[in-house]
């Protein structure tokens, strides 16, 4: 049997608790490696979405110019009209030139001739002529009734050309998150459509506006509607 000062009173061990506890507040050993653990998977997203937003940024910044080098490209037109279809797919197959490093497999342009009726003004134009790539479908001829003339277009007997351009983006990480925000197969669908004035071809009939007739086109009859 023990001595009775074997067993600490409750008054010693209250004193001892308060210690410990005063001792544990101004403890700081192992505190930066909490803080560390708390912010490191924020750091970590941080830095994934900085790099998947600037690689975003530049792929939709590659199909902006490869849509505005189509356009451009076409305007010019060809030693004759309509253009070959040579001359159409050597300017189709060099502007994709433009998505490097990026795939261009699955890339699809359409680009078409439009134009504004000569005898009464509309915004819907009407394509006079298109051509696309092989996935690709080219405009039918006639009235786009998903089309509106754009601005600085919209004088009568207008003629102009539009690239067509739409790219599948497929994220480095978080492809389920994209189907979340309403991508499909983990893939963003990036489009771009460009507009430009008609710099070569040649006038038809009454209308003085220059037209370039893309392979197999006519020209668009006046009035157009």
């Amino acid at each position: 049997m023990g001595s009775p000062g074997s067993f600490a009173s409750p008054a010693r061990v209250v004193q001892a608790i308060r210690i410990r506890v005063r001792s544990f507040g101004r403890a700081t050993g192992g505190v930066s490696a909490v803080e560390f653990a708390l912010i490191f998977p924020i750091m970590l997203l941080l830095l994934v979405g900085i790099i998947e937003l600037s690689n975003g940024v530049d792929n939709w910044r590659k199909v902006t110019l490869l849509s505005r080098a189509v356009a451009d490209l076409t305007s010019q037109g060809d030693k004759q009209n309509p253009m070959t279809d040579a001359a159409m797919a050597d300017i189709l197959r060099s502007a994709k030139l433009i998505l490097r490093p990026f795939d261009t497999t699955n890339v699809k342009i359409v680009v078409s001739a439009l134009g504004v009726d000569l005898k009464g003004f509309s915004l819907r134009p009407v394509v006079c002529s298109s051509a696309a790539t092989d996935n690709a479908q080219a405009r039918a001829t006639g009235p786009a009734s998903d089309l509106s003339v754009p601005q600085g277009f919209q004088v009568t007997g207008t003629r102009y050309i539009l690239a067509e351009v739409t790219m599948p983006y497929a994220p480095m990480l978080g492809s389920a998150l994209v189907n979340q925000l309403g991508g499909t197969n983990g893939r963003i669908t990036l489009t771009v459509n460009t507009p430009w004035p008609t710099r070569g071809g040649q006038p038809y009939g009454a209308n003085p506006y220059s037209e370039v007739l893309l392979p197999k086109g006519s020209p668009c009859p006046a009035p157009v509607t």
